[in-house]
């Protein structure tokens, strides 16, 4: 059995929407995935409303602050009947000030000669608007700097580039304690990406698990994957993707066998195993 449990759709920043996700997993012979949207669970609906050939496991990436570091939450529905709404509330809050980043944004690009509208921006996001938007409205109208999204980032709108904007300043103590309010699995989401603080300061909080298996060397996974079986927590994987043009990263990264079926007991799917 695999599960990558780290997808994007086009519900926040990804390229495909939920079935575009599912078609490619097929294509590594994977048994599941989970959409893991940045702020928005406007995908569980949709979850809940349809069949698919793999499993389609909910879930949410919540971009959060600690120690003024960057540190990305993943949460997973327990599937046990329990209530959402305040999760789903904030996250509309959150989303709300996404837009009045993207204004400043748009400001900060201006006098390094990128001139984009909101509205422009807007038409490359189908659900919560994200920096990949952006990225994608420069490419489209200024084709003759031949950037790729990595350079967008790196020149423009990256975090040590002239036009970042901090996405906000949820504490992550306070998005862990709001996942476990509302009936989620919490996991430390690419823990070797968070820079300036030690992710394992982070197991004083109230966390179900950390992301072992991701895009890193193997010598540096097995170092994430020891971390968490001493310290008796999940370890789950996968790959980030979000699509062809964006990530295109499924099948690099997945949990799988026991790991898998540890998961799927914990969210109260071992129905479906």
């Amino acid at each position: 059995m695999k599960l990558d449990l780290h997808t994007h759709t086009t519900f926040s920043d990804g390229d495909l929407e939920i079935y575009g996700n599912v078609r490619k997993a097929l294509d590594f012979d994977l048994d599941g995935i989970a959409i893991t949207d940045h702020d928005t669970i406007d995908s569980w609906q949709v979850i809940d409303g349809n069949e698919y050939p793999i499993m389609v496991i909910k879930g949410v990436e919540l971009s959060t602050y600690y120690k003024n570091s960057s540190v990305h939450v993943l949460g997973y529905y327990l599937n046990d009947g329990g209530d959402y709404q305040e999760l789903d509330e904030i996250l509309k809050q959150i989303r709300q000030e996404r837009l009045e980043r993207l204004e400043k944004i748009i400001s900060l690009l201006k006098p390094l000669g990128i001139e984009l509208s909101k509205e422009e921006i807007l038409k490359e996001a189908h659900g919560a608007v994200a920096r990949p938007h952006v990225a994608k409205a420069i490419i489209k109208k200024y084709p003759e700097l031949h950037l790729s999204i990595d350079d967008v980032f790196d020149q423009y709108i990256g975090n040590d580039a002239p036009a970042y904007v901090p996405v906000n300043n949820f504490q992550t103590e306070d998005a862990i304690a709001l996942l476990k309010r509302n009936h989620c699995l919490v996991v430390i989401a690419h823990p070797l990406l968070i820079k300036k603080v030690d992710y394992k300061e982070l197991f004083q909080f109230d966390i179900d698990g950390i992301e072992g298996f991701y895009n890193y060397s193997f010598d540096v996974e097995e170092d994430v994957v020891r971390v968490g079986d001493e310290y008796h927590i999940l370890v789950t994987g996968g790959s980030d993707y979000h699509g062809p043009i964006t990530r295109d990263s499924m099948g690099n990264a997945y949990v799988e066998d026991e790991r898998a079926k540890v998961f799927l007991k914990k969210i109260n799917l071992t129905s479906r195993m």
